[in-house]
């Protein structure tokens, strides 16, 4: 079961069923803002996956157990073992509202470090290295079991789930947080799903709790890995624009 106390997390949250997704956002994402959804984005990124459905009772489920080595690709500034809130702009795709947050975990340092580089990846490979210098990978032991809602098995389908909701765009977030909160109402204690810059099998995990950094438990770091040297072992190059181009150059 979720440590989230069920009864405060309705109340900060609401939980009657609302038939307009509008009012579900703002009954259910306190501080939400309709005008986050533009109508734009709308037409120009139509999705199918509709709201999640009131009652998630029978969900599958996959158990992330406790000692379970998982990657994150965080600032320099930050711990790995923290949990984002959702704002109305920015943020995870399944940020829970305060006071309660996510914490985004991969299987491999890859799948950590391109969720990290998003759509900055080129197809040169090359990441600039003021930006590699921004964020580290870590590894480390989970500490404690996380059963997540599966939302890649196929009996998932059942309860309305499409691929959308591990791969929707940014725009669509306010959509992926209701499930989220949906996922948590029901006891889960976070989600498993495909990240959406690496291919393989479901390899990333949302994991829910009190928001901010955590104290305890705390999970002793493995390893830290600068990012330069994390997107080279990852295959990406991290050499300057300028050096880019006067290779091109000598190339010819």
């Amino acid at each position: 079961m979720s440590d989230i106390p069920q009864k405060e997390y309705s109340t900060a949250v609401g939980s009657a069923p609302e038939s307009d997704l509008c009012a579900q956002l703002a009954r259910r994402l306190p501080g939400f803002d309709p005008a986050a959804l533009s109508p734009t984005d709308a037409v120009a990124d139509r999705i199918a996956l509709g709201p999640p459905p009131a009652d998630l009772t029978g969900f599958p489920s996959r158990l992330l157990r406790a000692g379970s080595t998982v990657y994150r690709s965080h600032s320099i500034a930050h711990d790995a073992w923290c949990f984002a809130s959702a704002p109305n702009t920015g943020g995870g795709r399944f940020d829970l509202p305060p006071p309660f947050g996510t914490c985004y975990v991969a299987a491999t340092m890859q799948a950590a470090l391109r969720e990290r580089l998003r759509a900055t990846i080129p197809s040169s490979g090359n990441v600039p290295p003021q930006l590699a210098q921004t964020f580290a990978v870590s590894s480390f032991a989970v500490p404690r079991d996380y059963r997540c809602a599966d939302i890649d098995s196929a009996r998932a389908v059942r309860f309305g789930v499409t691929r959308e909701l591990a791969t929707m765009t940014p725009s669509h977030y306010p959509l992926a947080r209701l499930w989220a909160v949906g996922f948590a109402e029901a006891g889960f204690d976070g989600i498993r799903y495909g990240a959406r810059f690496t291919t393989g099998r479901p390899n990333a995990w949302a994991l829910f709790g009190p928001a901010g950094a955590h104290q305890q438990p705390e999970p002793a770091v493995k390893h830290r890995t600068p990012g330069p040297d994390a997107c080279h072992r990852c295959g990406l190059s991290t050499c300057p624009i300028a050096d880019l181009m006067s290779l091109s150059v000598s190339d010819h």
